[in-house]
């Protein structure tokens, strides 16, 4: 939890709920349920501890004849013929099926690959001038100049190194 989200004198339970939700292959707690709640409770009282937090775990296998196990269902489709709920149908037909869904799907892909790429070479170059400060007994401004970092990114790293 972060609290930095309160302001001065704001109390905890003005924070928003916030929700963590795992959504499984497999049926994690093995009751055929589409869905499990997680609560918290206090051993020592058996009391229940309702802090904000939510945990919900969602079982992917499950295949009941209601809607949600439809849609479960569905998720687990290769092929739009197969699926239920006609939008999501033609969603992925659009996205498998046409040239144009598998171009937009690739430009994603390539985007968000380059993205972690772009994220590693960040955390490697402040991993070397880590090491450049500690073995070499440089300051940050000497590290950022021998490695010819300069501008917008010399600004995010020497930030990030501040934290």
């Amino acid at each position: 939890m972060d609290s930095r989200l309160l302001k001065k004198n704001q109390d905890f339970k003005d924070l928003k709920d916030t929700y963590v939700i795992f959504i499984c292959q497999h049926d994690k707690f093995k009751e055929n349920k589409l869905i499990y709640h997680v609560d918290k409770i206090i051993r020592e009282t058996g009391k229940e501890f309702d802090d904000g937090a939510h945990i919900i775990y969602v079982n992917g296998k499950y295949r009941g004849e209601d809607d949600f196990g439809k849609l479960a269902h569905d998720f687990n489709c290769k092929k739009a013929d197969n699926i239920y709920f006609k939008p999501l149908a033609d969603g992925v037909r659009h996205f498998r099926e046409t040239e144009e869904g598998r171009d937009a799907m690739c430009e994603s892909f390539t985007k968000l690959a380059d993205k972690v790429a772009d994220e590693r070479a960040e955390q490697t170059t402040i991993n070397n001038i880590k090491l450049m400060m500690k073995n070499m007994k440089c300051s940050l401004e000497d590290a950022l100049n021998a490695l010819e970092i300069k501008g917008k990114e010399r600004a995010i790293i020497a930030k990030q190194l501040q934290k």
